[in-house]
């Protein structure tokens, strides 16, 4: 019987022995970690950026300490693929590429196609369809080396994290890769990529100035690559027509005097196509709901009414005209039509072989409900100290 247990015993070393376990697992300081990517197209050549943080920083929350470190690596390439195997060379260790946040073209880029660049990316196993999108007149490595306020982490940027932004200021809507791809497939669309560029007139640190990231505008980009440029200000009537448009504010005029101004909330669009003739027309019904933020001075609340309708429908019809005098389709109304009024849509379009070009903006209607005024009443006059 001891003789057996000892056999037994045996086995059970040899097999333990022979246990592989993890000898080749890699740590976190073992492998590096590209964070955002940024896309430009020059002389013929793909040319990517890569950045990556120290990952100490990432959990940085109170701002002691130093600020974070940031490395930013450019490679080119006869294809984005080549640019993104051209980094291996200098990267030192393992690459790991399922931490992308972030995707940012130049113009250029744009103008080449988006599948371009991001073809390979979406077909390796490590990335996402998630990532945030953006264009940008800047430097990439400018772009991707602004540190936010703190010296926290540069995760928790404008770049990485725009939702917050925009649910207190509902202007240009943020916009993820997945979006991208299901835009450009449905036939009519346009897609409107958040512009970045980089303020360094706002914020003074230490009496130096501190640049940060602001979405500035939007890059339209129609079929056959076809990209313009609208500031926001020219794009600012398309947040009444985003369903996404949570809270956004509104300066309102009284004889060309800013006397208030209201933050509206949640606006609902509808657009109705109608034929006049050969000549499709889009009728747009908006419904929103107002409430008072700042009164300067006594307002009616009848004025008050009719002032906010008057300007929002003035800024759907500067942005479509903006849209217009660059062959930009800004509300998606060519879409509309494909829903709503196929048989005249396929006859407009051949079928979708060529763009809606003969189209207008039919009746506008708003409708304001105003909620509140806050804690002041609408009749209550703003005590000057």
């Amino acid at each position: 019987m001891i003789t057996k247990g000892l056999g037994r015993l045996a086995i059970g070393m040899l097999l333990l022995v022979s246990q592989t376990g993890c000898w080749d697992i890699k740590t976190i300081q073992d492998t590096n970690y590209i964070t955002a990517i940024g896309f430009d197209y020059q002389k013929g050549r793909y040319v990517v950026y890569c950045q990556m943080l120290d990952f100490s920083s990432v959990a940085k929350q109170e701002g002691k300490g130093g600020p974070p470190m940031i490395w930013v690596g450019q490679e080119e390439g006869d294809t984005a693929n080549d640019a993104y195997t051209r980094l291996y060379k200098t990267t030192q260790q393992r690459v790991f590429w399922g931490h992308v946040g972030a995707y940012v073209f130049t113009r250029k880029a744009l103008k080449q196609g988006v599948g371009k660049f991001t073809d390979s990316l979406v077909r390796y196993g490590e990335t996402r369809f998630t990532p945030w999108v953006y264009s940008t007149d800047e430097p990439i490595e400018t772009i991707f080396s602004v540190i936010p306020f703190f010296n926290v982490s540069p995760l928790t940027s404008i770049l990485m994290q725009p939702v917050e932004n925009y649910l207190q200021r509902s202007y240009i809507r943020p916009l993820r890769l997945y979006r991208v791809a299901a835009l450009t497939r449905e036939p009519g669309n346009t897609v409107m990529m958040p512009s970045l560029t980089i303020r360094k007139d706002v914020w003074v640190k230490n009496e130096k100035p501190d640049p940060k990231l602001e979405v500035s505008g939007v890059y339209a980009i129609a079929k056959k690559n076809h990209v313009e440029w609208l500031s926001e200000d020219e794009f600012k009537g398309a947040r009444w027509i985003e369903k996404s448009t949570v809270r956004t504010l509104l300066i309102v005029f009284i004889n060309g005097k800013a006397e208030l101004s209201v933050t509206i909330e949640n606006p609902k669009a509808r657009i109705t196509p109608r034929m006049k003739g050969d000549q499709p027309l889009f009728d747009i019904h908006i419904e929103a709901k107002a409430i008072v933020a700042e009164l300067l001075e006594n307002v009616d609340e009848d004025t008050l009414q009719k002032q906010v309708v008057k300007q929002i429908a003035e800024e759907i019809e500067q942005t479509f005209k903006q849209g217009r005098k660059r062959d930009m389709d800004v509300f998606q109304l060519e879409h509309v039509l494909y829903k709503q009024a196929f048989p005249e849509w396929s006859k407009l379009t051949s079928n979708g072989e060529k763009p809606l070009e003969d189209y207008q903006l039919g009746d506008i209607k708003v409708d304001i409900q105003l909620s509140h005024s806050g804690m002041l009443k609408m009749k209550d006059k703003v005590q000057q100290y």
